[in-house]
């Protein structure tokens, strides 16, 4: 058995404000944490919380997505197509460095698909 560590955490960019955890006024936030075995993400909104998670070893493909002005920014939204049955299709917003962080993903889902023994096969 693995231990699972902490490969990276980041959340959503909303022009350099940061949510705050306390006080009255919560800024809506998305949070996330990718370990070697799974992505953990946090949903934090004004009256609601959640949280989910999905195994690297389902992910399937990783695609980023920049407009012109989020380019000159370097933030992106990164979509994560799976095999996860809750969420197939998942869609990280305004991720500051989207590429450095899909190329993360995509390489610690290599490793949790080996290390599971799974593998896709492509119907050419």
């Amino acid at each position: 058995m693995r231990e699972e560590k902490t490969l990276l955490e980041f959340e959503t960019y909303l022009f350099g404000l940061k949510g705050n955890k306390e006080g009255f006024l919560k800024i809506p936030t998305e949070r996330y944490e990718l370990t070697n075995e799974r992505l953990k993400i946090a949903k934090q909104g004004l009256m609601t919380a959640t949280k989910n998670d999905i195994e690297l070893y389902r992910i399937k493909d990783i695609t980023v997505m920049q407009k012109l002005k989020d380019k000159i920014i370097d933030v992106g939204d990164i979509e994560i197509i799976s095999t996860d049955a809750s969420s197939p299709k998942l869609v990280l917003k305004r991720i500051k460095n989207p590429n450095d962080v899909r190329e993360k993903i995509r390489s610690a889902a290599r490793d949790a698909r080996e290390a599971a023994g799974v593998s896709y096969r492509v119907d050419l």
